[in-house]
């Protein structure tokens, strides 16, 4: 994941579980609106805990970019 869209993907997870839990204590607890409200927060934890692993397991990630000389080759020594 390139990481613009990891920042992208951790505004949008932050942005859904706080509008997720800003109904919740204006809402009866045996009601509807609060186990929607309850499923939205567990669903964008989810998401932002995915979010914030894949970014996490990247950057530990070998770059891919290969050495100058091969680590086994001494001094002077050609190819």
């Amino acid at each position: 994941m390139a990481p613009i869209v990891g920042r992208i993907a951790f505004t949008i997870g932050v942005f859904l579980v706080i509008l997720s839990l800003i109904p919740l204590p204006f809402l009866p607890v045996g009601s509807a609106e609060f186990v929607v409200s309850v499923i939205a927060f567990v669903l964008s934890s989810i998401f932002l805990a995915l979010v914030i692993w894949d970014v996490r397991r990247q950057v530990r990630l070998p770059s891919g970019k290969p050495e100058a000389k091969p680590p086994d080759m001494e001094e002077g020594e050609e190819d």
